[in-house]
């Protein structure tokens, strides 16, 4: 396993191309070809998995959360980060090395 990149409010991340998932009764359960590993998130998590199927920096990822639950903006952002860096730290997410500009991310947000 490569050792989990530093991710920041600004890091652009994506789905990890090896990463098999399916959603069952609202959370999402994976499979990494990487490590050979099965892992489960909930329905927050999964949110944030859905989101993640186009590049986004989790400051992006955070303004759509704040506005869908009822969480404060910094709690919600230590949150995410720490939820990203275990997902990178299992290959479930990588690091996008060309980012699109964060005012088209922000545009593609649903």
């Amino acid at each position: 396993m490569a050792p989990t990149p530093r991710i920041t409010r600004d890091t652009v991340l994506a789905r990890s191309r090896e990463a098999l998932h399916c959603e069952v009764d609202g959370d999402t359960v994976f499979m990494s070809i990487a490590n050979g590993m099965y892992y489960a998130i909930d329905s927050i998590g999964t949110r944030i998995w859905a989101l993640l199927e186009a590049p986004r920096r989790p400051a992006d990822l955070c303004d759509l959360l704040v506005r869908e639950y009822d969480v404060p903006a910094r709690q919600c952002e230590d949150d995410v980060l720490a939820f990203l860096h275990e997902l990178a730290s299992f290959d479930l997410v990588q690091v996008v090395n060309d980012p699109a500009p964060s005012s088209q991310i922000a545009r593609e947000l649903p």
